[in-house]
């Protein structure tokens, strides 16, 4: 794996699902090693020791998911920094012919991991065809769905390239999303090592970098001049509303929130900004 790219632009590699040899993943000379959990973990994020500074681990421990923080070389006094999240989404049921549950492990992904992280990536477990042409949506793959289409998260992926081939011969699919914060970091080369598959999954790699120079800058929201009339036509008018489960309702929150975003006039500032 280690030849395949070394002499590449990657500067970080993910691993789903990763052969452990006495419940340790396998090491990288060149790169840091980061499993989620000491036994069984389901993630493994690799970052090459000459693209950082310094790395440090800032979510707890978990066998699905882990939110690395990463900090570039730099002159500054305040170099930049990247939180990877590199998680893999738990079905309530590992039966495949059985339909999730609500409030499974999308919750933690939405509410702690995405507030975490520039970028987030891993098995996500959801087919839908904005990422696979003719694949019929999974449930709850809306949601994911509703992150594609934030005004400020792009999916990293080459569309209709399928990252997992399941071993029990069922349809390849593209399971493995890369999802990132296009105001704070520039992600490229986004690629997969069929070759170099793990089980199930191919392992992703990528070149990420910071857009701003300091981790000090953010964006903020000016809503006293929100255009309530440019946020009205993003909404779905009431009689096109029909909540009929958990899906439905968080769908419409993401839509609500979409609006007020784009209909709302933003400036990057940092701490030592004048108020608005």
């Amino acid at each position: 794996m280690q030849a395949a790219i070394i002499d590449t632009d990657t500067n970080i590699l993910l691993v789903q699902e990763c052969p452990l040899l006495n419940g340790t993943p396998p090491t990288l000379d060149d790169f840091y090693c980061f499993p989620s959990y000491k036994q069984a973990c389901r993630t493994v994020t690799y970052v090459r020791k000459k693209a950082f500074k310094s790395t440090s681990v800032i979510s707890d421990l978990h066998a699905d998911f882990l939110v690395v923080s990463v900090t570039l070389h730099n002159k500054d006094c305040k170099p930049p920094t990247i939180n990877i999240g590199n998680c893999y989404n738990r079905l309530q049921n590992r039966n495949s012919r059985t339909r999730d549950q609500p409030t499974h492990s999308l919750d933690p992904l939405f509410h702690k991991i995405f507030a975490l992280a520039d970028l987030v990536a891993g098995d996500m477990n959801k087919h839908h065809s904005r990422w696979e042409a003719g694949r019929q949506p999974s449930q709850w793959a809306q949601n994911l769905v509703d992150i594609y289409n934030a005004p400020n998260l792009r999916l990293a992926n080459t569309l209709n390239t399928l990252t997992s081939y399941l071993i029990n011969n069922s349809r390849p699919a593209m399971l493995d999303l890369t999802f990132f914060n296009q105001d704070q970091i520039t992600v490229s080369n986004w690629h997969t090592y069929l070759e170099h598959k793990a089980l199930d999954h191919t392992p992703i790699s990528y070149q990420a970098w910071p857009k701003t120079g300091t981790h000090q800058e953010y964006k903020r929201y000016n809503w006293r001049n929100t255009n309530w009339t440019r946020v009205a036509e993003l909404l779905p008018r009431p009689e096109e509303v029909n909540i009929q489960d958990e899906q439905d309702f968080n769908h419409l929150y993401h839509l609500i929130l979409r609006a007020l975003r784009i209909g709302t006039p933003t400036r990057r500032v940092t701490k030592w900004s004048r108020t608005w």
